[in-house]
């Protein structure tokens, strides 16, 4: 992962052709930007050019640009999750929201295992 300006990218390499794709992830369901390069110093540099490209454009246009995540996440637990969760979160004398983010804490912060579902 790489960050410049508040968006980070996502780095994936390409064997059969030995260049490296960079996007953007967090700034909406589209990346506002995606580049590539053979190396490393390349591909931070086409990134820093991509956003300050993406963010010069907008302000031609006076478009908004599409920020990074904002921080703010609608869940849709279900009735039953969401009943438990505030049985939890009332347990450890925290509001909902706290102990949510807590526990999405400390799960993001821990090594990604797949699950079998």
């Amino acid at each position: 992962m790489m960050e410049y300006k508040g968006y980070v990218a996502a780095v994936e390499f390409d064997d059969s052709s030995n260049i490296l794709h960079g996007r953007v992830i967090n700034s909406g369901a589209y990346p506002i930007a995606t580049f590539e390069a053979t190396d490393t110093a390349q591909l931070r540099r086409e990134f820093h050019r991509s956003i300050d490209e993406y963010l010069a454009w907008c302000e031609e246009d006076g478009v908004e640009p599409r920020k990074p995540f904002s921080g703010k996440l609608n869940v849709r637990l279900g009735s039953d999750l969401h009943a438990a969760v505030a049985a939890a979160a009332a347990s450890c004398e925290m509001s909902i929201n706290s102990w949510i983010v807590e526990a999405v804490r400390e799960r993001a912060s821990a090594p990604y295992r797949a699950t079998a579902g």
